[in-house]
């Protein structure tokens, strides 16, 4: 026991060193900042390995480490945004959790932990997260305005430049209302990224890690309406008490039910697309140019997936997210 306590240890530490390191490239060369999210990785591939205590223990070391070489809250940040996320699904990994439910629950612990340390960031800069969205849509606006006295040096007509400014107004004001959905959204791809790079890792070392199902196979649980139908019912309960901030909830909870759909509705048609043998180099775009210029069409797609099941797939599980 004693000799497996101490090859973990060691593992441990070397996978805390691999970790420190990519957590000092992220805030040294912020051209880099996209691999940050691969900061969790090192992490859960020693969680899954040697359990739940080296994990916490190689996260802790990292954002001490990576704390020495920058600043404090850097570690402190990356510890609570990525860290306990990565030591949450290493854990789940560990006993065997199903891939679905895995993800799903590190995505959300992900998304929690993302609001919690921009929130402590805010308060160790003084600053309310009402003002920093207020400051934040202050930016974007201005931003906003310099595009169009861009754009009007170029030449572009006024009322083609006014239409597009209406619109691009009104996504800006209603994106303050949908900030949780995307903390959610955010949540549950990077947990989905995540998970992946660790079995191509582990793969590699010869461990055999049960996948998610093929992405032309997702589909809804049955008991996915029941739940629609409860959520529902709460939302008009709470508009009926006249519960504060519940019209932000409701508009959150359509946007969340929405993008359910339409990764489904998408999912409908990489299927169809495999069905009649479609090329990969034209499934990419084809899906790509659904997905942009016409969602409203998958999201009705993947409702009716959901209630007529018309791909005609096992009922069993889930397949996908």
């Amino acid at each position: 026991m004693k000799n497996i306590n101490t090859k973990a240890l060691v593992e441990g530490a070397i996978f805390a060193s691999v970790t420190a390191v990519l957590g000092i490239m992220v805030y040294y060369m912020p051209l880099l900042s996209l691999i940050g999210m691969f900061w969790a990785t090192p992490i859960i591939i020693i969680g899954f390995r040697n359990g739940f205590k080296i994990s916490f223990v190689s996260a802790v070391v990292a954002a001490i480490i990576v704390s020495i070489f920058t600043e404090p809250f850097s570690g402190l940040y990356l510890f609570i945004v990525f860290g306990i996320s990565g030591i949450i699904m290493g854990y789940l990994m560990n006993k065997k959790v199903s891939p679905v439910l895995n993800i799903t629950v590190s995505g959300l612990v992900l998304a929690v932990c993302s609001v919690f340390g921009i929130l402590f960031g805010f308060f160790i800069a003084g600053q309310s997260s009402a003002q920093a969205v207020e400051q934040l849509m202050k930016v974007f606006s201005e931003s906003l305005d310099s595009a169009v006295s861009l754009y009007k040096t170029m030449g572009i007509s006024e009322d083609q430049l006014n239409s597009t400014i209406a619109t691009m107004k009104e996504s800006l004001a209603a994106m303050q209302y949908i900030i949780p959905t995307l903390f959610l959204m955010n949540g549950m791809l990077f947990s989905f990224i995540n998970y992946k790079a660790v079995l191509m890792i582990l793969g590699r070392m010869k461990y055999k890690i049960e996948d998610v199902k093929p992405f032309s196979l997702w589909r809804l649980p049955d008991n996915f309406s029941i739940g629609l139908l409860i959520i529902v019912f709460l939302s008009l309960a709470a508009s009926y008490f006249k519960i504060p901030n519940m019209q932000t909830v409701q508009i959150n909870i359509m946007y969340i039910i929405r993008w359910v759909f339409t990764i489904i509705g998408l999912s409908v048609a990489i299927f169809m697309m495999n069905k009649y043998k479609v090329g990969k180099p034209l499934k990419i775009i084809v899906g790509l140019l659904l997905f942009v210029g016409l969602s409203d069409y998958l999201t009705i797609a993947g409702l009716i997936d959901t209630i007529f099941n018309i791909r005609k797939l096992d009922k069993r599980h889930i397949g996908g997210i």
